[in-house]
């Protein structure tokens, strides 16, 4: 079987367990998304097993489960809003102390690696169940999606018909300005079908698409970065034909938290 056959089964069913857990939402959506966030972390973290730097991978996903964990209980109890607040204080601190005891060469980045995975993976798919529980529907969530894999698709798709300008080739040799512009348009016009369909504000989500076009770019970019860095290719291989699950999420990671901020800043 090909490696195209193999990526485009991979994607159909990827897509449709996204999109089906966030149509029934709930507990369906916080253990899907868990799942994602603990596996996404630990491709992080092992990342760095050809350097010298040695984050503390058993603490780290313990913490970002129990971070994930609680968040969840606090986003449906408000109640347990002060042990979410305790974990997050007490997050560096446990950190800090178990490098004591590991006699690495590297401590303090031992000890960002494993705070920066917490933090740039956890708190999005965290941010994401927020939104999804603060919705009367499930369309503001299942936008974000959609948006991102439309920004995706038609930049990869312009960009391989007409690219001829390098975006930035330094990280992403193949990507191009015209695939971006692509996407970007593309993406805005779909935003703009879905207000149609769902008679919803047509600015609003058209300003979302052009949000997410950009900073799902970006997103991109910046795991790649990360990637070039460490001489590596693909995150990890759970996903036949297209990688990790970070390699999947990388947009999405970027995209949530700001469109978060504008929806409860903004809308």
């Amino acid at each position: 079987m090909s490696n195209f056959v193999v990526r485009g089964i991979t994607g159909f069913f990827f897509v449709l367990i996204i999109i089906l857990v966030t149509i029934f939402g709930d507990w369906y959506f916080y253990t899907l998304f868990g799942l994602v966030s603990i596996v996404s972390l630990n491709e992080f973290y092992h990342l760095f097993n050809k350097t010298e730097n040695s984050p503390n991978i058993s603490q780290g996903l313990i913490l970002g489960s129990l971070l994930y964990i609680i968040g969840i209980y606090s986003i449906t109890n408000i109640e347990l809003n002060i042990y979410f607040i305790a974990l997050i204080i007490l997050i560096f601190p446990l950190i800090a102390f178990a490098e004591l005891f590991r006699a690495k060469k590297t401590p303090f980045f031992n000890m960002g690696i494993t705070l920066i995975g917490i933090i740039y993976i956890i708190t999005p798919f965290l941010i994401i169940n927020l939104l999804r529980l603060n919705q009367t529907d499930y369309w503001l969530v299942l936008s974000i999606f959609l948006l991102t894999w439309t920004s995706d698709t038609f930049a990869y798709l312009v960009g391989r018909k007409i690219g001829k300008h390098k975006l930035f080739e330094r990280l992403s040799p193949k990507k191009s300005w015209e695939g971006f512009i692509g996407g970007f348009l593309a993406t805005i016009f779909v935003g703009f079908l879905i207000a149609y369909l769902t008679e919803d504000n047509m600015i609003k989500f058209m300003i979302y698409g052009a949000i997410i076009s950009v900073f799902g770019t970006l997103g991109d970019l910046v795991e790649s970065m990360l990637k070039r860095s460490l001489k590596i290719k693909d995150t990890g291989n759970i996903l036949p034909g297209h990688g990790g699950l970070l390699d999947r999420f990388d947009a999405i990671i970027f995209v949530i938290p700001i469109i978060y901020s504008i929806e409860i800043l903004c809308f």
